[in-house]
C-alpha cells in the first residue's frame, strides 16, 4: 500500500509498504513496478496530480494561461525550474506514457489546469521551447521530428476535445481538491479559474483545426507515440536534458488519421457545421473498418458504438446491424410512428429503452393531436399510454399520469386496449413479473371502480392464475357486487325529508362577513357588509380586521378622530382599499373608490362638523395623488390624464401651503405635485414659489436651469443653486459650518433643511419624465463624476457639460461610486420613456465603457449609431457620432479580442490611424469572431492601404485563404477608382453601413 500523500515522515506511523514521493526522485524503477500493478493505489492519473502539485510553495509550477493580446514564446533559457521541478515533470510524462496518451482518461480524471499543465510541459520537453497554451507557436509540417508531431498532434486534439468535453459536461461534478499555488490547504479549482481558460481556448480553437487539417494532408508523415522509456529522469550529476527519441513506438499512418478525423467530426458536429462534419466522420468510419481486423491499436481509442452514432448524426450510412430498441424508436417517430407499437411491446419486455423516452412519446403523440399538428390512428394514443402502463408496471415504478382515467372514459374499449397490453408480457413474464402484474390489478378493482374489470379477469385462466385462492374470492365479491341493483332511493337526494335548520354561531357569521370585507371591492358591497358588521357585537376594532391596513399618519390621525360609527368604518376601509389598488397598478378602481368615498363624506358635512370637512379636503388630494401616479405610470402616453385639469389641481393644493387658515396636505403629496409641475415644464411657477419650503428648491434650481436653455440655448453659465445642492446631497458626512441658505435659516435649521434637500433630491430623481429635466439632472451627474474622475481618457460626453463648474475644493471627500451608480440608474429610467435619444445611448455606452464593461459599451454605441443614421438608411453625422465613439469602439472590440472588427473600425476616424488599424489586424489570429464573419468582415474594407497591409500579413503567415480574399477586395476597389468621388463616397458608406448592421447583429440583436 502506498500512500504519497504522507509528506512529512515521522508524523504519523508509517507502513513499511508505503512509498514517499521523493522516493520515485530516487529510485526511477519504482515507478514502473507500482503502475504495473493490477490496481495501483494511488492511481496512474492521481500520481499526475500529486507530482504536478508537490511544489504548491514555488511561482513557476502555476498554470500560466497568457492573455491572447500577446503571443510571446519564451526560450528555454529563461526557465529557472530546479532539477526536482524538472524530474517531477518527468515522472507526470512518463505515467502519461503509460497510461498510452489516452485522452478519455486525462479529461476525466485530470482538472483541467493540470491538464493544460502538462501538455506545457509535454511541449517544453520535447520542442524545448517554454510554451504557454493556448498561445502555441506554427511549427512548419516539413521538417518536423517525430516528437514535436506527436506532441503538437496531441495538444491540439486536447484543444478541440477541451471545447467538446466542456460543452457536453457543463453541469459542475463534484468538485477535485488539489493544491492551488499559495494557498497552504487543499482546495478545489474554482469555476472562474475553467471559465477563463475555456474563453482562451475558444478564441484559439480555429488554429488547432486548421493545424489537424494540415496533419491530414501530409502524406510524408510516420508518427511514433513517446513511451515509458522515452524519458530519461535526471541524476544528481545532470547538467541538461536529454530523452532517449529512438525508443518511441510507430503509429500506424490510417490508425493516425482515424483518431484525428473521429475528433474533428465530434467537433463540427457541436459547432452544427454538418458539412464538415460528415466529411470528416466518412473518412473516419473507412478507416476504422479497415483497421478493425487488424490488433489492439495503439493511438486510436474510438468506440465502435460512438463512431455509428456519430454516423447516424451525419446520415453516414453504416454497416447492417440490428438496431437497439431505442434507435427503432428514434426511427419510428421520425417514420410518422410506423411500428411504434411493436416496439414498445418488444421492450415491455426487454425494457431496453429508457423511460423517459417512452413519456416523451405520450406526450407528443397527445399533444400533437390536440393541436392537430400530426394525424394518427384514433385509439393510437391509449394504446401507447397502456403499453407505458404496463411498462411501469413491471418495473415497479411510481405510476404518475390518469391512465385509469383514460381507461375508464374508454369504457370496453379501455378496458380491451389494457388486456391487450398485458396480454403481450404475460407469456414471457417471470414470477416477479406475475406478482407485480397481479398486485396491481387487485390495486385497480378496490380503486378505480372500472366496470367489468373483476369480470374480465375471471374470464380468462391466464389472468386466474395469477391471484390465489383468497385473492380470487375478494375478485369475486366484486363482481356480485358490480351485478347488485341499488334501490331508487339509494340513487337520490331527495329523501322527501325536510332538512334541519341550526343556529349559527355569532362569531362565526363576524368572521365571514370580515373575509367578505377582505376579499371585496365593491363599495356598494362594503357599504353592506358594514351595516350588517355594525349591529354586531366584534372583539376588534375594524381596521384590526387586516394587518395590512394601514393609513398615512395625517389620514389616520383624521379618520380616528371621527366619531365612531359607520362613517368611521367606511372612511378607512376605502381608504385602505384604495392604496391596495394602487398598490396592484388600478388607479382607475382606486380613483372610483376614493370618489365615492368623497361623496358619502359631503352627505354628512352637512352637520357642520370640521373633521368631516378636513376629510373631504384630505380625500380630494389623495384622489389627486393617485391620478399623478396613473399619469406617471402610463408616460409618455399622457393623452389618457386630464393634465390641464391636474396642473391646476397642483397649484391649488401648493397654494394651500400658503394660506394659514386652510388644511395642510401631507408631505408626499406636496413633493409629487412638486415633480408633476416639473415634468409639465411649469417652470416659471415653480422658480416663483417661496423657498421657505426645502422640498421645493431643488425643483425650482432645476426648473431655472431648464428656462435659461429654452432661453438662451445653452450659451450662457446657469446659477449653481442645483450644483451646490448635489454637492451637499453626496458631500461628505461630517460636521461643517452651515452656509446660509436662500430662506435665510442658518445653524441647525439649515442643517435640518439640508437633510430635507438630500431627501427631496433622491425622491424627485427617480419621478422625473421631462425630457429636458432628465437632459439637466443627466449632464450635472456626468459632469461631477468627471470631475472627481479627473481622467482625460475615461470622461463622460453629453449635452451642456460645459455650463458646470469644472472644479470642486475636497474632491477625494466625496463617493464617486454612488454618484456613478446613480446615473446608470437615471439612465436606464431615461432610455425607458425615450429610446431613441442619441446623447444618453452614447453617455450609456461611455458609461459602461469607463467601467469596464465593453460587451454593454459597444451595444449602446451601435444603438445610438442606429437611431442617428436611421437604422443604416443615412451616413452617421459626425455632431452625433464623432472620432472619439469610434476610438472607444476600436477599444472595446479590442479588450474583447475582436482585432478584425477593430481594424475595420479604424477606417471610420477622420483620418485613419493606420498604425492603430496595423496592429489590430496583426492580431486578428486570436479573434473571437467566427472565421467566416471575419471573412465577411473584409467585404467592409475600402482602404486601400490597409487591404495591402493585409496581403503582406497573410503572405508572411502563409494564410492563403485570407490573401486571396485580400486581393479579391483591393481588385473591386481598384476597378471602382476611375468612379468620381461622390460614387467613391457613396460606395464606402454603403461598406459602413454594411459593417455596422454586422456589429449590431452581433451585439444588439
Amino acid at each position: 500500500m502506498m500512500d504519497v500523500d504522507l509528506l512529512r515522515p515521522g508524523t504519523v506511523p508509517i507502513s513499511p509498504d508505503t512509498i514517499l514521493w521523493f522516493e520515485f526522485l530516487l529510485n526511477p524503477s519504482l515507478l514502473k513496478q507500482h503502475l504495473s500493478k493490477s490496481f495501483p493505489d494511488p492511481s496512474a492519473t492521481d500520481l499526475i496530480i500529486k507530482f504536478m502539485t508537490i511544489n504548491s510553495e514555488q511561482k513557476e509550477n502555476e498554470v500560466k494561461i497568457v492573455d491572447t493580446e500577446s503571443n510571446d514564446v519564451k526560450p528555454n533559457t529563461t526557465s529557472k525550474w530546479s532539477h526536482r521541478n524538472l524530474a517531477l515533470k518527468i515522472l507526470s510524462l512518463k505515467v502519461a506514457a503509460h497510461l498510452k496518451w489516452d485522452l478519455d482518461i486525462l479529461e476525466r480524471k485530470l482538472p483541467v489546469p493540470i491538464q493544460l499543465t502538462l501538455l506545457q510541459d509535454l511541449l517544453y520537453i520535447t520542442s524545448n521551447l517554454t510554451v504557454e497554451i493556448p498561445a502555441v507557436p506554427e511549427f512548419t509540417m516539413h521538417p518536423i521530428s517525430d516528437q514535436v508531431l506527436f506532441a503538437l498532434v496531441l495538444y491540439h486534439r486536447w484543444h478541440i476535445r477541451a471545447i467538446i468535453y466542456r460543452a457536453l459536461n457543463n453541469k459542475q461534478l463534484k468538485q477535485q481538491f488539489l493544491h492551488i499555488p499559495g494557498i497552504q490547504e487543499s482546495t478545489y479549482v474554482p469555476p472562474s479559474i475553467i471559465d477563463d481558460i475555456m474563453r482562451k481556448l475558444e478564441a484559439q480553437v480555429i488554429n488547432s483545426v486548421n493545424v489537424l487539417n494540415n496533419v491530414l494532408e501530409s502524406k510524408d508523415i510516420s508518427p511514433k507515440m513517446l513511451s515509458f522509456d522515452t524519458f530519461q529522469m535526471l541524476s544528481e550529476d545532470s547538467t541538461e536534458i536529454k530523452q532517449n527519441w529512438e525508443n518511441m513506438y510507430p503509429i500506424n499512418l490510417e490508425e493516425f488519421k482515424c483518431q484525428i478525423h473521429y475528433d474533428l467530426a465530434r467537433f463540427h458536429l457541436l459547432k452544427e457545421k454538418y458539412q464538415e462534419a460528415k466529411h470528416h466522420i466518412m473518412q473516419a468510419k473507412e478507416l476504422f473498418y479497415n483497421l478493425s481486423n487488424s490488433e489492439d491499436k495503439l493511438y486510436c481509442k474510438i468506440q465502435k458504438e460512438f463512431l455509428n452514432g456519430c454516423c447516424l448524426a451525419c446520415e453516414v450510412p453504416i454497416e447492417a446491424v440490428s438496431c437497439s430498441l431505442t434507435q427503432q424508436l428514434q426511427a419510428s417517430i421520425k417514420d410518422q410512428y410506423t411500428n411504434i407499437l411493436q416496439i414498445l411491446q418488444a421492450d415491455n419486455i426487454t425494457r431496453e429503452i429508457p423511460l423517459v423516452y417512452r413519456n416523451n412519446l405520450e406526450l407528443d403523440v397527445q399533444g400533437g393531436s390536440v393541436n392537430r399538428k400530426i394525424v394518427v390512428a384514433r385509439d393510437l394514443l391509449l394504446q401507447i399510454q397502456c403499453l407505458n402502463l404496463v411498462r411501469k408496471i413491471l418495473d415497479s415504478d411510481i405510476i404518475l399520469g390518469d391512465y385509469v382515467t383514460e381507461i375508464r372514459i374508454a369504457g370496453s374499449k379501455g378496458i380491451d386496449v389494457f388486456f391487450w397490453a398485458l396480454g403481450s408480457v404475460l407469456e414471457k413474464a417471470t414470477d416477479i413479473d406475475k406478482k407485480r402484474i397481479s398486485r396491481y390489478l387487485l390495486y385497480l378493482i378496490h380503486t378505480s371502480n372500472i366496470d367489468e374489470l373483476a369480470s374480465k379477469i375471471l374470464s380468462d385462466p391466464l389472468y386466474v392464475a395469477l391471484f390465489d385462492e383468497k385473492e380470487l374470492e375478494e375478485i369475486r365479491k366484486s363482481v356480485d357486487i358490480e351485478k347488485l341493483e341499488l334501490p331508487d332511493l339509494l340513487l337520490k337526494n331527495d329523501w322527501g325529508i325536510p332538512l334541519v335548520t341550526y343556529t349559527q354561531s355569532s362569531r362565526i357569521e363576524i368572521f365571514e362577513l370580515e373575509q367578505k370585507l377582505i376579499q371585496s371591492y365593491a363599495t356598494n358591497e362594503i357599504h353592506e357588509i358594514l351595516i350588517h358588521l355594525d349591529g354586531k357585537h366584534r372583539m376588534k376594532p375594524l381596521w384590526h380586521v387586516n394587518s395590512c391596513w394601514e393609513l398615512p399618519i395625517p389620514l389616520q390621525s383624521v379618520v380616528m378622530s371621527l366619531p365612531r360609527g359607520f362613517l368611521q368604518d367606511y372612511s378607512y376601509v376605502l381608504l385602505a382599499k384604495s392604496r391596495e389598488l394602487v398598490m396592484s397598478k388600478d388607479f382607475e378602481g382606486a380613483i372610483e373608490i376614493l370618489n365615492v368615498l368623497e361623496k358619502e363624506a359631503q352627505q354628512h358635512s352637512q352637520s357642520g362638523n370640521t373633521l368631516i370637512f378636513k376629510l373631504c379636503k384630505l380625500i380630494d388630494w389623495e384622489c389627486l395623488l393617485v391620478e399623478i401616479w396613473r399619469c406617471l405610470h402610463v408616460w409618455p402616453a399622457t393623452n389618457i390624464c386630464d393634465t390641464q385639469s391636474l396642473v391646476t389641481r397642483c397649484k391649488q393644493c401648493l397654494g394651500a401651503l400658503q394660506a394659514t387658515d386652510q388644511v395642510i396636505p401631507r408631505q408626499e403629496i406636496i413633493e409629487y405635485c412638486i415633480v408633476f409641475l416639473l415634468n409639465m415644464a411649469e417652470w416659471d411657477y415653480l422658480t416663483s414659489l417661496e423657498k421657505r419650503w426645502s422640498y421645493s428648491e431643488f425643483a425650482a434650481a432645476i426648473s431655472s436651469v431648464c428656462q435659461d436653455i429654452v432661453k438662451y440655448k445653452g450659451g450662457r453659465k446657469f446659477p449653481r443653486e442645483a450644483w451646490d445642492m448635489v454637492l451637499t446631497a453626496f458631500g461628505p458626512t461630517r460636521d461643517q459650518p452651515q452656509k446660509r441658505s436662500n430662506s435665510g435659516n442658518s445653524g441647525t435649521n439649515a442643517g435640518s433643511a439640508s437633510r430635507d434637500v438630500i431627501a427631496s433630491i433622491g425622491g424627485t430623481l427617480s419621478r422625473l419624465r421631462e425630457p429636458m429635466v432628465l437632459t439637466v439632472v443627466i449632464s450635472l451627474l456626468a459632469r461631477l463624476r468627471n470631475v472627481l474622475r479627473d481622467e482625460s481618457s475615461l470622461e463622460l460626453h453629453t449635452q451642456y457639460l460645459s455650463l458646470w463648474p469644472a472644479g470642486i475644493p475636497n474632491a477625494n471627500s466625496y463617493n464617486i461610486r454612488t454618484i456613478g451608480e446613480l446615473l446608470f440608474q437615471l439612465l436606464i429610467q431615461a432610455l425607458k420613456y425615450y429610446p431613441s435619444n442619441v446623447p444618453w445611448l452614447r453617455l450609456m455606452g461611455d458609461l459602461n465603457f469607463v467601467l469596464g464593461y465593453y460587451e454593454s459599451a459597444i451595444k449602446y454605441y451601435l444603438e445610438a449609431i442606429m437611431v442617428a443614421s436611421d437604422l443604416f438608411s443615412q451616413p452617421v453625422p459626425r455632431s452625433q457620432i464623432d472620432d472619439l465613439v469610434y476610438r472607444r469602439m476600436i477599444k472595446c472590440c479590442a479588450h474583447l479580442q475582436c482585432y478584425t472588427q477593430a481594424a475595420v473600425l479604424c477606417q471610420f476616424l477622420e483620418e485613419v490611424d493606420y498604425s492603430l488599424a496595423f496592429k489590430m489586424a496583426a492580431s486578428d489570429q486570436k479573434s473571437c469572431a467566427p472565421a467566416d464573419a471575419m471573412d465577411a468582415y473584409y467585404h467592409c474594407i475600402w482602404d486601400t492601404t490597409i487591404l495591402e497591409y493585409l496581403i503582406h500579413l497573410h503572405t508572411k503567415r502563409g494564410e492563403h485563404h485570407r490573401k486571396q480574399l485580400a486581393i479579391k477586395v483591393i481588385g473591386l476597389l481598384e476597378l471602382n477608382s476611375n468612379n468620381n468621388e461622390e460614387i467613391q463616397r457613396e460606395a464606402a458608406n454603403i461598406r459602413k453601413a454594411k459593417f455596422l448592421r454586422a456589429l449590431a447583429k452581433q451585439y444588439v440583436c
